[in-house]
């Protein structure tokens, strides 16, 4: 609890976020709503106390009192005490040795002297089961003038419900926090760069206890440069702990098998436990707050199966490779039993990838309630503020660049259906082009300078198409995110050629694992610097989920976490290493790191800076054979002189290491082996 209290504490002055909420909860507090209970419920850590705490310190009229289920609750009497507390310090007295009607007659008279501003808090709630049976009937001697607001990790079930309060509970489930709010968050905190900022939300997915622990890691630190890889694996052993807080050990077992699906039933959870499901656990699993039900199964909340996963991966590595194996196995079972959900599963199959590139950037959010439309005249607008506002959140050293706007409302006026939006009750929340590469259309697109080297090196494919358009409400980027994908695999079905033209750096590397192939002849920059590169998808001989499913079934062929790529060897990475400096402005340097070394990049870059997350990785790692062992501690050195720090000449570094100059080399060619050993390592 000193987690939680440390959340609700300090973070009440830098509150960010839930504005919805708590408007609802100030309506319940002055009677604007139908029933007098309102019960909140979310996963550990979702922020539930924090917005108690901060309802209660904005509280303009009307009194609040505060029962904290943390505190231990045996029988009546504790509840009694910590009311009856606070009745002294709100002025009341001779409460007749904490009587339970004398305390409820005196919060009646209270809420008629506060003309109904009376509010009763019950926080932690899914602690208060040792007064379930009492509880109920005290509360319901209270006027209905006295709101009250329970929060807990789980809906409202069994005796509070067979009470016969069902009628008079409303519940309001606790969502993570957006991009926006955690952004807003990291600059009340002092969190700079734009790095740290995007860690802060690839690390905490908007689960505010993570924010919080993720922003006071940094701050201890340099809050300008990102957390390092031992730092961030502390803080995931931090937040399993909390999250595992309680649950027995096989919970614990399924919660990992489910991590390592984006969907999950127990069918799937059996084939990776190679046991009889504890149905008992799995009922009580599909039960937690951080389960979501879908269609056909269940899903984890991103953040929780982010850290499961992470967390499977640092402690049991094999573990985690040989249930990834079996997952894919146990989806193309699926497929083969049943032809026609071949379409259906390939999200589920492209989750299975090998590399945590594709895994966590294609892989985050979930979307509800969502239609596809075509897009008519009125919606250009709409789509262009899309465009522009996504690119710039997504690349800010681009924000005064319009890229590729003045081409949107020409190309729809050629052919509507090049542009698919796609809605969420009601509001345009995202949108991409697939645009046909006819002649009428080439006409338009010979406008847009960027486009030239790719339409000067084009021979015309026949059903071909660009895609170069994307657009996603920020606020709703890493909820949108998988659906968008999941709308163009199934578009790209119907097509022979496309080229991706994009400049949003992440998806350079994701592309190319997905089966696309570079076309650098067509890459093009726009007048304000702009880079923008083309990849091909060749469709004319197999279409894409069988592409697909070839390239996962090459990449899945048994191999263990620790062997290293063959294709790779010492003499790419020293390369590389001679070119350490420039890993934040080249993002081929980082393509190659990548392709050489996929299991180190764990996280998404969605808007960030690959490169310098690099080259913390390597100087974490050669900073720890500094300080390991004897025999690595010179090889250590020569790494950091030679490629961190860049000292010239190599005579000067055998200077001052002491060394030859024909050790040193000798010492060199071992130190780059060495750190190949280590980065391969998973």
């Amino acid at each position: 609890m000193q987690i939680q209290a440390k959340l609700y504490g300090a973070e009440r002055n830098i509150f960010v976020g839930h504005a919805k909420e708590l408007e609802l909860l100030r309506q319940h507090a002055v009677g604007h709503s139908d029933c007098q209970w309102l019960h909140i419920y979310g996963q550990s850590g979702i922020g539930k106390s924090t917005l108690l705490h901060q309802f209660m310190a904005e509280l303009e009229v009307g009194e609040a009192y505060f029962l904290d289920g943390s505190k231990t609750i045996r029988a009546k009497e504790d509840v009694l005490i910590q009311l009856a507390t606070q009745l002294k310090s709100a002025g009341e007295w001779d409460l007749k040795e904490l009587g339970q009607e004398e305390i409820v007659n005196r919060m009646i008279r209270r809420s008629a002297q506060k003309g109904g501003h009376i509010v009763l808090l019950l926080d932690t709630f899914e602690n208060w089961h040792s007064v379930e049976d009492w509880l109920p009937q005290w509360l319901g001697q209270m006027e209905e003038t006295v709101r009250i607001i329970t929060a807990g990790r789980h809906p409202l079930s069994g005796g509070w419900l067979r009470s016969g309060w069902a009628s008079f509970i409303n519940t309001l489930p606790l969502s993570s926090l957006t991009p926006t709010d955690v952004d807003l968050y990291a600059r009340k905190r002092g969190l700079a760069s734009n790095e740290t900022k995007l860690q802060l939300f690839q690390l905490s997915r908007g689960i505010p206890l993570a924010m919080t622990l993720v922003a006071e890691m940094m701050l201890k630190g340099n809050q300008y440069k990102p957390l390092a890889r031992v730092e961030q694996n502390q803080l995931i052993s931090v937040l399993m702990e909390e999250l595992f807080e309680g649950l027995e050990a096989p919970i614990r077992r399924l919660l990992e098998a489910a991590s390592v699906f984006w969907r999950f039933n127990e069918e799937r959870l059996s084939s990776l436990l190679d046991e009889e499901i504890d149905y008992e656990a799995f009922r009580k699993l599909i039960k937690m707050p951080f389960i979501i039900l879908k269609e056909d199964g269940w899903m984890l909340h991103d953040a929780v199966r982010s850290w499961a996963l992470e967390d499977m991966m640092l402690r049991k590595p094999q573990t985690y490779e040989q249930m990834r194996i079996n997952a894919l196995k146990q989806i193309r079972l699926e497929e083969k039993s049943n032809p026609l959900l071949r379409q259906k599963l390939h999200l589920d199959k492209m989750s299975l990838h090998e590399n945590p590139l594709v895994r966590n950037i294609c892989f985050t959010g979930h979307l509800d309630n969502v239609e596809v439309r075509g897009c008519r005249e009125i919606d250009l607008p709409i789509i262009e503020s899309l465009y522009l506002r996504y690119h710039h959140f997504v690349l800010p050293e681009a924000s005064e660049d319009f890229l590729m706007v003045p081409l949107i409302r020409p190309i729809w006026e050629v052919d509507p259906s090049s542009f698919i939006t796609i809605w969420q009750e009601n509001k345009l929340v995202a949108f991409f082009g697939k645009i046909p590469l006819h002649a009428e259309m080439l006409n338009v697109l010979e406008t847009a300078p960027v486009l030239q080297p790719f339409l000067n090196g084009w021979k015309p494919v026949p059903n071909s198409y660009l895609v170069c358009f994307v657009g996603l409400e920020p606020e709703l980027a890493a909820k949108t995110q998988t659906y968008i994908i999941n709308t163009l695999i199934n578009h790209f079905a119907l097509s022979e050629w496309l080229l991706d033209f994009t400049c949003l750096k992440e998806w350079f590397p994701v592309l190319e694992l997905c089966g696309f192939e570079p076309a650098s002849w067509s890459n093009g920059l726009t007048k304000f610097g702009t880079e923008f590169r083309g990849f091909i998808l060749d469709l004319t001989q197999e279409d894409y989920l069988s592409k697909l499913d070839r390239l996962l079934s090459s990449n899945s062929s048994g191999k263990t976490l620790t062997e290293p790529k063959t294709t790779y060897d010492g003499n790419d990475l020293k390369n590389l290493m001679k070119e350490y400096a420039k890993f934040p402005v080249n993002p081929e340097l980082s393509d190659k790191y990548v392709q050489m070394f996929p299991q180190r990049i764990k996280l998404d870059f969605t808007n960030g800076n690959i490169g310098k997350f690099i080259q913390e990785d390597i100087v974490d790692v050669v900073n720890s054979l500094i300080d390991g062992e004897d025999s690595d501690t010179i090889l250590g050195k020569l790494l950091n002189y030679v490629f961190i720090q860049g000292i010239r000449p190599h005579e000067l570094v055998a200077k001052r290491t002491n060394l030859s100059l024909s050790t040193y080399y000798r010492y060199l060619n071992k130190a780059i082996e060495r750190l190949y050993q280590v980065l391969a390592q998973k």
